[in-house]
């Protein structure tokens, strides 16, 4: 065999490794990607359940046939309730259109941009809502107790200290695992493709 022929056989050879490596880099990002493409799913399709909240809530309203009377409490508690609620509401519009604009065919940088503010958003989102939730639950009591009789003792105390016990256990799980949890995962899976970008 000439030089000649055995530089070109050498040169095939390199183009086949080449577009072998190529294929096999290709496989391992679509791979990478289905991860992170699951997950964002599920918050995408927890935020749109969000947007029908006030469908829920109503539905729950007239399942329980809940009675409302047009006293002053009502109107007090409506007053403390509506604007929480549509307040949290247009959050809920304001994350979903926030997720919507995340797109993996972008550079992995600017996805991990948009990532990091749509967190940022959802935690200060999320404390704002805990601070206004009593608000909410007090205005929805107002607007269902026909009569406030309430004394200090044992049997209402209790009832009272659960729903305080509650409320705190589930901001603490909200913010020490869910929120940080769902947005770890996702931030690692988006940094194994950009590991993936730069080799």
């Amino acid at each position: 065999m000439e030089l000649a022929e055995l530089q070109n056989i050498w040169q095939e050879y390199d183009k086949k490794i080449s577009e072998n490596t190529r294929l096999n880099k290709e496989i391992l990002r679509l791979l990478l990607l289905s991860k992170p493409h699951k997950r964002l799913n599920w918050i995408k399709i927890k935020a749109g359940l969000n947007i029908f909240s006030p469908i829920l809530f109503l539905m729950l309203v007239l399942v329980l046939d809940v009675q409302f009377n047009s006293t002053i409490n009502f109107y007090i508690g409506l007053g403390i309730f509506l604007p929480v609620y549509a307040i949290t509401y247009i959050w809920d519009i304001r994350y979903f259109k926030l997720i919507r604009a995340i797109d993996f065919s972008m550079p992995v940088l600017s996805t991990k941009k948009i990532i990091a503010e749509l967190e940022k958003y959802k935690i200060k989102t999320t404390r704002l809502r805990y601070l206004l939730m009593p608000f909410a639950m007090i205005g929805f009591l107002l607007m269902i107790i026909h009569k406030i009789t309430f004394s200090l003792n044992l049997v209402s105390i209790i009832p009272l200290l659960l729903i305080i016990l509650v409320f705190i256990s589930s901001m603490y799980f909200t913010f020490k695992y869910s929120i940080y949890e769902r947005f770890r995962k996702l931030n690692k899976e988006i940094d194994d493709l950009e590991q993936l970008e730069k080799e």
